[in-house]
């Protein structure tokens, strides 16, 4: 027996998820990962001691992305290939093995320049425009955190989070929206015409 919703419980469901999807997108969404490293002991004679393994917790956002910031997130992500279909051939593990090996910086860039969103760009005001410069540096150390710390199973969740976050559907339906209203369309489409 298939049970179905009333529409009323459909509309709440919905409503809830959309509810949610906003709170996501306005106040971003938290994660945290752990990074070990060794650290001498301070003093003189910490140079003669054993280091001390440390292992800190760093919590970092992903926050709804600027028009800049998501240009450059869709550029990283045009540059990804994969064949689909050589990972349905039998030798699957192989071209799996090939892909990480290819795409597992980009994939750890992605997850930085979405962490940094408009901090990446250093802004300076010289009384009349705002000049932004690109600050590669930021992106480089924070590429190569998420390199070496990332695991595949988070990744999948940072990515699916990054997706979520970019409110790709609101930037489509304003594209949507603005092409619609061009005023420049040839005039036998144009409304006034068909009065």
């Amino acid at each position: 027996i298939i049970k179905t919703m009333p529409q009323n419980e459909k509309l709440e469901a919905l409503n809830r998820e959309k509810a949610e999807l906003r709170k996501m997108i306005g106040e971003g969404v938290d994660f945290d990962i752990e990074v070990t490293h060794y650290r001498r002991k301070p003093g003189f004679w910490g140079f003669f001691r054993r280091r001390e393994k440390i292992t800190e917790t760093k919590v970092y956002t992903i926050k709804e992305p600027t028009l800049a910031t998501l240009d450059r997130l869709s550029l990283l992500w045009l540059q990804m290939e994969i064949d689909e279909t050589k990972l349905g051939d039998d030798d699957y593990l192989r071209t799996a093995r090939a892909l990480a090996n290819k795409e597992a910086k980009q994939l750890a860039e992605v997850v930085a320049t979405a962490v940094l969103g408009e901090d990446y760009y250093i802004a300076t005001f010289d009384g009349t425009t705002y000049r932004r410069k690109e600050g590669r540096n930021a992106l480089r150390d924070l590429t190569r955190l998420f390199f070496h710390t990332l695991k595949p199973s988070e990744l999948l969740t940072l990515a699916i989070i990054i997706t979520n976050v970019s409110n790709l559907g609101d930037f489509v339906n304003s594209m949507r929206l603005m092409s619609a209203t061009r005023t420049s369309e040839p005039e036998a489409t144009r409304i006034e015409q068909q009065a």
